[in-house]
């Protein structure tokens, strides 16, 4: 009876461990920081198993590295969690992210898009409102904005997801440490 007891002990606590490395990207070696952004310009899929696990649960069919670039953001500037309990805006330029095509698309804890009335998910380098600099701000918000608004969940956490697909080769090797979007939290 100890014996098995012990072994259950060790699968619990082994599983335990694997999905807390899994999910803890945020810390992994594989990836860099870019203000509130977390990415990697090379994801070497299917040859590391638990970069392939920490990919897979945040991006289930990711492309490869040289199709697609991925950068997570579960915090702020002030490195606080995102929260619909906050309004943010993300800001930056849409001339500084030197890619065929970009996007940003807000998730729940879950990794689903956010439900909401407008069925409005993401903006992308094609359908930002700007300024003639190419300045560009979208309010992060549960409630409805005018703009470049996209909505949050009322009172939980949630994801940012950039997608950078056919990104220039300068760009993308120096990715952690070009110009990204910056994620302000607003004061309420």
């Amino acid at each position: 009876m100890k014996k098995f007891l012990f072994l259950f002990i060790a699968i619990v606590v082994g599983l335990a461990v694997g999905v807390y490395r899994i999910a803890n990207i945020e810390s992994s070696k594989s990836f860099f920081a870019n203000g509130s952004w977390t990415g990697s310009q090379s994801l070497p899929l299917g040859k590391d198993n638990l970069l392939t696990a920490q990919v897979s649960a945040f991006a289930l069919f990711a492309l490869p590295s040289e199709e697609a670039i991925y950068l997570f953001a579960r915090r702020d500037e002030q490195h606080e969690k995102l929260t619909g309990e906050n309004d943010y805006v993300i800001t930056g330029n849409i001339n500084q992210i030197k890619a065929y095509y970009w996007s940003i698309t807000a998730y729940g804890k879950d990794l689903y898009l956010i439900p909401n009335q407008d069925n409005r998910f993401s903006f992308n380098n094609s359908n930002l409102q700007t300024d003639s600099a190419g300045n560009f701000s979208i309010t992060v918000s549960s409630k409805k904005q005018s703009g470049n608004w996209l909505p949050s969940p009322a009172d939980a956490r949630f994801n940012l997801v950039m997608r950078i697909y056919k990104g220039k080769k300068d760009f993308v090797a120096h990715l952690n440490e070009v110009p990204l979007p910056s994620i302000k939290r607003l004061t309420k």
